[in-house]
């Protein structure tokens, strides 16, 4: 594990570094959309990402509209550098996300008092450089997703069901594998 309180620019990756397929998905803690793409991933993207088959690097985008500012917050206490840690974190707080997305109150109990996480301030520094990517690649929403460098055009979060997603990924990803 990396010291979590320097500013080194890594991302929460799970699943090998040579692993034979990546999937790169840019989201935030506090997006409803990204929710479901975080309970889709855990379903479908992961047990392919701990049986080495994909690389799942997970992005966080920094906003500052509403409820996805608070989603900002609550990701200044995910742990990026630790991948069993982070996406722990990570899923626990999307998993109960309407319970602390309401207000920065809410948000700030959630992640110190009730998870007793501490702030990580490198998070500011891999704040910068995950919005500088967004920005560079012309994105617009989250969640937006990658495959091999691919950004997957029918993937419309909006637009489709839960299921509908995970037949989406499971498209994608069995070809390549």
């Amino acid at each position: 594990m990396k010291n979590r309180y320097s500013a080194d620019i890594e991302y929460l990756t799970i699943g090998l570094d040579h692993a034979k397929v990546e999937v790169e998905a840019f989201v935030n803690l506090g997006c409803p959309y990204s929710k479901v793409f975080f309970d889709v991933a855990d379903k479908v993207l992961k047990p392919y990402a701990d049986d080495g088959h994909i690389k799942l690097v997970i992005k966080h985008v920094d906003r500052t509209k509403a409820q996805l500012l608070r989603g900002t917050i609550a990701n200044n206490y995910v742990d990026h550098d630790d991948p069993v840690e982070g996406y722990s974190t990570m899923k626990e707080l999307f998993d109960t996300q309407k319970s602390w997305s309401g207000s920065f109150r809410e948000t700030i109990d959630k992640c110190e008092n009730e998870l007793g996480l501490p702030e990580l301030k490198a998070q500011y520094d891999r704040g910068q450089e995950v919005l500088k990517d967004f920005n560079e690649r012309g994105l617009k929403i989250v969640p937006t997703v990658f495959i091999d460098g691919e950004k997957v055009e029918d993937y419309k979060p909006t637009e489709l069901s839960e299921e509908e997603i995970a037949d989406l990924f499971k498209k994608k990803i069995k070809p390549l594998l």
